[in-house]
């Protein structure tokens, strides 16, 4: 770590790191460095002492989501509305699948949990931000990229005996995730 130092930052200050975040492979300094440094976003205000907002790099998309199961199309307004109603349609249509989708995990995080606090083994001060209510008494992680909710949903698909891609999809302006 030469010539790096740490620093102290606040939640409002991560946010809006993490708005400007391009992909999962970017580190903060990356970020900062794209922000703050880049000739086209004037961050800093000469002279003042104060620094500006930062303006977001890309803004996100939404409003061209969907879910598609059996042919039948769902319109989402962004990837968390697609992701939850690819539950909800399961959880419809598939009496097993709650509790067979609580079951799983990823690096210490429950699909599903009965609550908040349950999806989060490592980390359970992160379901105050990230943990949403899916129908009554299950709760699902928010907080995961296109490529997250994508692995999940073939895992959601594979345990009610679905296809994933033919059966089964959520697209992104009409493209599968």
């Amino acid at each position: 770590m030469e010539g790096q130092r740490r620093i102290g930052i606040d939640i409002d200050v991560h946010r809006a790191i993490e708005r400007g975040r391009r992909s999962l492979d970017e580190s903060e300094n990356d970020i900062l460095r794209r922000l703050l440094l880049s000739a086209r976003s004037p961050a800093i205000r000469r002279g003042s002492g104060r620094s500006a907002r930062v303006p977001r790099a890309e803004p996100r998309r939404r409003g061209l989501w969907t879910v598609e199961i059996h042919g039948r199309k769902r319109p989402a307004a962004n990837l968390k509305h697609a992701y939850r109603e690819l539950l909800c349609v399961m959880a419809a249509a598939y009496p097993h699948f709650l509790e067979a989708f609580a079951e799983e995990k990823a690096r210490g995080r429950r699909f599903l949990a009965r609550s908040p606090g349950a999806l989060y083994e490592r980390s359970p001060h992160l379901a105050r931000d990230h943990a949403e209510l899916l129908t009554e008494g299950w709760y699902f992680d928010s907080n995961l990229s296109a490529e997250q909710v994508g692995r999940r949903a073939r895992i959601a698909a594979r345990l009610c005996g679905l296809h994933y891609g033919s059966e089964v999809r959520i697209l992104d302006n009409l493209r599968e995730i």
